[in-house]
């Protein structure tokens, strides 16, 4: 497989040439283990050192789908992180007020969740609104639909929240549109799975790989709850060509995004607020709230906008916190 398949385009090749490394070359990140990133490069895999400091770099450290510039000797050295196309942020976990970087360089963004207790259209906007804020293409899976009674509905439930975003009810080990997921790869693509433990990414993953290459285990009986048997983000090349980034289950999923990303993911309270009194209005108590009135007439679900409302509040929370810090 050639770097092109995994996505090595013209303007990766720039931005290699302007470093001027003596004879640097290019590879793609695979996984990080502490200090050593595994690569795919032209030549095949390798294994680099990671600098504390990658000083010729605006990113920062490199990450799973990072494309890095790596200078040649008997061990590769990560000399800078590549330009992003694309990345996947959160909020890190803990009391801290910082980013963390997931993966890079992602096109399409599976958002997978779980036709069981998983199911959440809450979660499902918070991925929505990072799959906008990281400038990557949403697809959502909904699998296990062959221990669901009504897929379809569920789906539409789903489709309620994800306006203009492809939905699919897919079972693979049920042959119930195991190909799918299939439709949005190709040569040059690359795919990341997100969702919860238990959901089913690993399996997704090893169905397009054509073999088990991600463990899996069975949800815990008592609680639908998945157990973590993806414990790193890991970056596999895929026998259609692309590649595909398999992600641990995220028990906090904070936002880390601009009111931009926002509105792309609840477009239609938007339009709707372009027929509110107030410039500024705020959806809460303001007279003449166009938004509400859809609330009150049954055009749009009370749920859908406490949750914007919800998220906005806890995107104000983060800038303030971020400028104290």
């Amino acid at each position: 497989m050639t770097l092109a398949d995994l996505g090595f385009g013209a303007e990766f090749e720039r931005a290699l040439s302007a470093l001027g490394i003596a004879d640097g070359f290019a590879g793609r990140v695979t996984r990080i283990d502490a200090d050593r990133a595994q690569l795919s490069t032209e030549s095949g895999e390798t294994t680099a050192r990671v600098p504390r400091r990658v000083v010729r770099t605006e990113p920062g450290r490199p990450v799973t789908g990072d494309w890095v510039a790596c200078a040649p000797g008997p061990e590769p050295v990560v000399q800078a992180v590549l330009p992003r196309r694309s990345e996947l942020v959160r909020r890190a976990a803990g009391r801290r007020v910082q980013p963390q970087v997931l993966c890079t360089n992602v096109d399409v963004l599976f958002v997978v969740m779980g036709l069981d207790g998983d199911f959440n259209l809450r979660r499902l906007e918070r991925y929505l609104t990072l799959s906008a804020e990281g400038r990557m293409t949403p697809v959502v899976l909904l699998t296990k639909a062959g221990l669901c009674p009504d897929p379809a509905a569920r789906a539409a439930e789903a489709g309620s929240v994800a306006p203009g975003v492809r939905v699919h009810a897919i079972d693979v080990l049920a042959g119930i549109e195991s190909g799918a997921p299939a439709r949005y790869l190709g040569s040059g693509v690359t795919a990341a799975v997100v969702g919860s433990s238990g959901a089913g990414k690993s399996t997704v993953v090893n169905f397009l790989l054509g073999h088990d290459r991600m463990r899996v285990h069975a949800v815990r009986s008592h609680d639908d709850r998945g157990q973590h048997t993806t414990t790193h983000r890991e970056l596999m090349a895929l026998p259609q060509g692309g590649a595909i980034i398999d992600t641990p289950g995220m028990r906090e999923l904070g936002l880390w995004a601009e009111g931009e990303a926002l509105e792309t993911a609840f477009p239609e309270v938007i339009e709707l607020s372009a027929g509110c009194r107030f410039r500024d209005c705020r959806h809460i108590t303001e007279p003449g709230c166009a938004v509400r009135a859809a609330v009150e007439q049954g055009t749009l679900d009370a749920a859908r906008i406490a949750s914007y409302i919800a998220l906005g509040k806890e995107l104000e929370r983060r800038s303030k916190d971020t400028r104290r810090g």
